[in-house]
């Protein structure tokens, strides 16, 4: 693999292999933190639903227990047979029917004990039917009059749950009753049919549930008790009881759990197949056995984690591309002194230092640096080398035409071997300079010039992360005060609704009394008795609503307190943040040691290309003297008989030496 490539190879993983490591880990708890605060708001949810409804059914025992009486006084107290109690029924039917509108029911009934629905504010086909023997035993009607037949005591309720009701074409309807009795005895039950409405809204108030969040309440059969917010056709009370429990109904993990007495929230596949977040209880209401379920999507509760990913992924991807661009242009300022490749130029170093000139050098391109140089040398070389052969053939030639001169033949073959030596010589000290050389410049491209440089911006980077962590800080100090501030608000607000509660509460107590004593003046206390109601209902209106905001401030409060933990941990890694940067400074000053150690490799350099010129200058003064001697031999040669054998051995000699060198 390429310089190039490795370098590039070596700062992507550098750069990114920690940065994707901590996007993960960030994510994750991210993804761990979001869950926890959705599960919080679906808890606070349930007890505020919890609360509601319980309150709801606490209200209607309420109801029936204050019409009981007052139902005693206007039509039993003074009556003597069957007849008068209708007569005195049909008399009060305007209070009667004005009693159901202003509190939300559906019809009121009065029952015999022999089964005869002797009065019905709204006269449906169960009216003047007998719930023994007649077509409605069966019903939710007639169940909850058997439930309350065997009591003898006042203050005694019962519910009915929802089931399909025939006298109003099978929709669902439920039923609270209350015993009536006379001298002790049973004398009518008094039933009041509840109405869906009220219950759908107070399930339906959606307040911070964003767009797929919703409340809802499931009986024991698998069954809505409440329309839901996502599936308002197919997940309705009467789509529910008209359908079945697979495509109307609820039978989820939570709903299972629920009905087993589990009170908790985890994540779980709701009835439209989605995950959702899913807080769940039971509900504790007299006769029935209904559990509450608040909701919302996973996707929906996780939307700021996709967020933070796709925003992780962006940054990861720009970051690959700074640091490909920073690592292309560290290759290149780190192979331009060397020309090349370093392992080519080891090898090409190795086979001069052996002695072979036949290494094929890239011509395409014009090289510079140790190549270039390697590159001028081996060619350099190769010309010596083939002079030297030009010249001990010359000799080989030559010896046989000497035959006189003999003394200054063997003066100039003792310099011409002399200078051959020195040729050997600095031929091997050239090799060692050369291998020097490779050694060091490998070691130089190790410790590039660019550990400078990037310990600089390194350094100049650390000192604005450590500015910026510091700032973070401050504004986490500042957070902390403002959220600690609207803590101390809301509490202001809690005590200023306490007193709101404790006025609601005495109004609902007077208007109550008020109720009974219009309903004992009898037709001189109808008005007065309409205007208690209206009072009554207000006062129940700002209890509920105080409860609300009760509810909601709680909410906030705990809120307040997680930022400031969050903050709180936040600011303690800050701070730890700034010590591991200032360590992070004092590796950067190391840095710069090694860049110095880097400047002495430089030198060492330096000191063996001097070697290598010197040693080049020897060559070449040992060339002009075999080059003088050669002239001197020839000059000679016809003089120098008797020594032509001396110098032919010679010249073998040095062709031998020659031969050591291929050359291209």
């Amino acid at each position: 693999m390429k310089l190039k490539n490795k370098i590039m190879l070596a700062f992507l993983a550098i750069g990114l292999l920690p940065l994707a490591f901590f996007g993960y880990l960030s994510l994750h708890l991210a993804t761990v933190s979001l869950e926890e605060e959705a599960f919080k708001k679906l808890e606070a949810v349930r007890e505020i639903k919890e609360t509601q409804i319980e309150e709801y059914f606490e209200q209607r025992e309420a109801d029936i227990v204050m019409l009981e009486h007052a139902v005693e006084s206007l039509i039993f107290k003074d009556t003597h047979s069957k007849a008068d109690e209708i007569k005195a029924a049909e008399a009060n039917q305007g209070y009667f029917d004005h009693f159901i509108k202003a509190y939300g029911y559906d019809d009121l009934l009065l029952i015999k004990p022999d089964g005869d629905v002797f009065y019905s504010v709204e006269k449906l086909s169960d009216y003047q039917t007998n719930l023994i023997t007649g077509p409605f035993s069966r019903t939710g009607l007639g169940r909850i009059f058997s439930k309350t037949l065997p009591e003898t005591k006042h203050n005694v309720t019962h519910i009915e749950d929802f089931s399909p009701y025939p006298a109003n074409n099978n929709k669902p309807e439920a039923f609270i009753s209350a015993p009536i009795l006379v001298h002790g005895k049973l004398d009518s039950v008094l039933v009041l049919k509840l109405s869906i409405d009220h219950i759908n809204e107070l399930m339906q108030q959606r307040g911070g549930m964003g767009e797929t969040g919703e409340s809802y309440l499931v009986g024991s059969d698998h069954k809505m008790r409440s329309d839901s917010f996502l599936d308002p056709i197919n997940h309705t009370v009467a789509a529910s009881f008209a359908g079945t429990v697979a495509k109307n109904g609820v039978n989820s993990d939570a709903v299972n759990a629920a009905l087993a007495g589990e009170t908790d929230s985890k994540i779980v596949i709701d009835y439209n197949g989605n995950p959702v977040l899913s807080a769940y209880a039971p509900l504790k209401l007299n006769d029935l056995k209904w559990v509450l379920l608040a909701e919302i999507d996973e996707a929906e509760a996780l939307i700021p984690v996709v967020e933070l990913r796709n925003i992780m992924l962006i940054v990861i991807a720009i970051t690959a591309l700074i640091v490909v661009f920073i690592a292309m242009n560290m290759a290149r300022s780190i192979t331009r002194p060397i020309g090349g490749e370093p392992d080519k130029i080891s090898k090409i170093a190795h086979l001069i230092s052996e002695g072979n000139l036949t290494s094929k050098f890239d011509q395409a391109t014009q090289h510079s640096g140790i190549y270039g140089s390697m590159q001028k040398m081996n060619k350099q070389l190769n010309m010596m080398i083939g002079n030297i052969n030009q010249m001990s053939h010359s000799l080989a030639s030559g010896a046989s035409q000497s035959s006189v001169a003999s003394e200054q033949v063997n003066v100039s073959l003792l310099e011409q071997q002399a200078s051959i030596e020195s040729v050997s010589t600095a031929m091997n000290e050239m090799s060692v300079t050369i291998q020097d050389v490779s050694s060091n410049a490998q070691h130089v491209a190790e410790s590039s010039l660019s550990a400078k440089n990037a310990s600089a911006q390194a350094k100049n980077q650390v000192t604005k992360t450590i500015d910026t962590i510091a700032s973070l800080s401050s504004e986490l100090g500042n957070a902390k005060a403002s959220i600690q501030t609207v803590d101390s608000k809301s509490q202001e607000i809690g005590a200023i609704l306490e007193v709101i509660r404790g006025i609601a509460d005495q109004t609902n107590l007077l208007a109550l009394n008020a109720a009974i004593e219009a309903a004992r003046a009898g037709d001189q206390g109808r008005g007065f008795s309409v205007v208690a109601d209206e009072v009554r209902q207000l006062a129940q209106k700002t209890q509920l609503s105080t409860s609300d905001i009760e509810n909601m401030i709680n909410l906030l409060q705990e809120d307040v307190k997680q930022v400031v933990n969050v903050i709180n941990r936040s600011n303690d890694i800050a701070e730890r943040s700034v010590a591991e940067t200032q360590e992070t400074e004092a590796s950067i000053n190391l840095s710069f040691k090694e860049a110095e150690v880097i400047s002495l490799d430089a030198s060492q350099i330096a000191t063996a290309a001097m070697q290598q010129s010197a040693a080049s200058e020897e060559i070449n003064q040992a060339l002009v003297t075999i080059n003088e001697a050669a002239k001197q031999n020839s000059m000679g040669m016809g003089e120098i008989s008797e020594s032509s054998s001396h110098i032919s051995s010679q010249s073998k000699k040095l062709k031998a030496l020659s031969d050591e060198f291929e050359i291209a």
